[in-house]
């Protein structure tokens, strides 16, 4: 990856990157082993497991739009760290919880600290990176969220940390660290004085008005219900083939390294260099393949190769979905677009994670064959969907709609009105 624009020269930034893997070490210590601890533990169900994980993405919602709301009242320093003491809380309610309505609750605490302190640092990314440097900066975010991952599964493996309590703790000490670090790293940037713009409720009208934005998270809603799946079956499918709890991080610790090698050479050779709408069309499929191939792994080797495919899928997507969000912004208000993107990802990883959940339960469980056949049939169709939109943004609906993400788009940007 193309490291001359001198963005790892700006500390601003590189503290925003040491944010971002403290939040995924602390997040990883927790996904591979939550729904096995909640099935295995307390003795929910893969349908109760899926609506535990749906309610902290609704939650989620909840928690961008706030947080794209008063970071331009309270600054986005205090709204990332409010947000860590938020998830770190939640952790806590987490291993010391024991019915399902608790966990709900504290779902919901640990979706708002989530969705408050995401769409924050993904607007100082952009105001910090510049348009130019926009889908690189998204690229180094990746590699240093996936370091996160690799730290928590080696973590995982090594202190053979099973499916117990001890873990939440764990991951609750790294948030209050984060929100601690936020604090004394990150300037203060709340919004003082008379001459403070505070952004009008009519913002967010005008941001629903925006033709095009609205049209790509339409169908960003597909992408995120698809890769939402990952995080709730893979720990059970994991579980199911391996016998243990593990050896599952190391998968995910796998799946970082391979990120963290081949994102910059993807970034470079490809991302930058295609149509970004044809970069999400491949990464989804990718996402799919990787999730229908779990259903065929019966060894650990096999498992690995699957989740590679996954997050192949996953390097090809995320930062362009990061970059796209930001190329249609307006700058002054970055953070209520982001706020409203993570909204998107949010409502399609709860109904992901809460309809995921109760089919592969019908349909027999992660032993059985028929809930992977189920995930290639849906990606054949969200494929389509995502075909037609390319072929209509491209042939008949090209205003606010980039031919590339490096440098300045071939198409105009759309007006917002």
């Amino acid at each position: 990856m193309n490291i001359g624009h001198g963005l790892l020269a700006n500390r601003l930034y590189v503290f925003l990157l040491a944010g971002v893997l403290f939040s995924h070490l602390a997040t990883y210590l927790i996904n591979p082993i939550f729904p096995i601890f909640l099935e295995k533990n307390r003795g929910f169900g893969i349908g109760q497991v899926g609506l535990i994980l749906g309610v902290t993405s609704f939650a989620f919602q909840i928690g961008s739009l706030l947080g794209g709301f008063l970071s331009d009242r309270l600054g986005r320093r205090t709204v990332m760290m409010s947000g860590a003491v938020l998830q770190g809380t939640a952790m806590i309610g987490y291993g010391v919880s024991q019915p399902l309505a608790a966990y709900l609750a504290f779902s919901v605490v640990n979706g708002i600290g989530l969705g408050l302190f995401a769409p924050s640092v993904k607007a100082l990314i952009v105001s910090t990176a510049g348009v130019e440097n926009r889908t690189t900066a998204f690229s180094w975010r990746g590699i240093a969220a996936n370091v996160g991952i690799i730290i928590a599964g080696l973590m995982i493996t090594l202190l053979a940390l099973e499916a117990n309590r001890r873990v939440f703790f764990y991951a609750s000490a790294v948030l209050f660290l984060l929100a601690l670090l936020t604090r004394l790293t990150l300037p203060n940037d709340r919004c003082q004085g008379e001459s403070c713009r505070r952004t009008p409720w009519r913002d967010y009208k005008q941001i629903l008005m925006h033709r095009s934005f609205v049209l790509f998270s339409a169908v960003s809603l597909l992408i995120w219900a698809l890769y939402a799946q990952f995080a709730l079956v893979l720990p059970l499918r994991g579980e199911h083939v391996l016998g243990t709890t593990s050896r599952i991080g190391l998968i995910w610790t796998i799946n970082s390294v391979v990120l963290v090698l081949m994102q910059g050479t993807i970034s470079r050779l490809i991302l930058e260099r295609i149509n970004p709408y044809f970069s999400l069309l491949a990464g989804t499929l990718l996402i799919g393949v990787g999730l229908s191939s779990l259903g065929l792994a019966d060894r650990f080797f096999t498992l690995s190769l699957a989740a590679i495919v996954f997050i192949v899928g996953e390097m090809m997507l995320l930062p362009i979905w990061d970059s796209l969000v930001g190329y249609f912004a307006k700058e002054e208000l970055l953070g209520a677009y982001y706020g409203i993107s993570n909204v998107v990802t949010a409502v399609g990883s709860a109904v992901g994670a809460a309809v995921g959940g109760n089919l592969v339960e019908q349909l027999g469980g992660v032993g059985s064959r028929l809930p992977w056949i189920g995930y290639g049939v849906t990606t054949l169709f969200f494929i389509s969907v995502l075909g037609l939109f390319v072929w209509y943004a491209k042939d008949r609906h090209g205003r606010g709609l980039p031919q590339s993400t490096s440098g300045i788009p071939i198409l105009k940007k759309e007006k917002v009105k």
